[in-house]
């Protein structure tokens, strides 16, 4: 990583990592969001469109940066995701069939 290159002073260091705990912890709060404003089947739907909606605009915009195909690059990310949430729910129906 970045701090074995001795490219960096130990407080750049520190600053990057507040600065990016603080960026996750902001953006994840933002799924909380719908959770206290709707009833739960309805937050979850939100926040599901929420997610796939920022996964289009970053890979979207990602994939400009490195001139790849934009379209391209955020179908597969979008088909992965799509993917994760399928099985996520999948186990989760299983873990509560057997286990509740």
């Amino acid at each position: 990583s970045e701090e074995s290159e001795n490219k960096h002073t130990s407080k750049e260091i520190w600053e990057s990592t507040i600065s990016t705990f603080l960026y996750k912890f902001i953006f994840a709060l933002t799924f909380a969001v719908p959770i206290l404003l709707f009833d739960l089947s309805t937050a979850i739907a939100v926040s599901i469109v929420w997610g796939l909606l920022i996964i289009s605009i970053l890979s979207y915009k990602i994939a400009e940066e490195r001139k790849v195909n934009p379209w391209k690059a955020v179908g597969e990310h979008l088909l992965i995701a799509i993917i994760v949430i399928i099985i996520t729910n999948l186990l989760g129906n299983w873990i509560s069939a057997v286990f509740v």
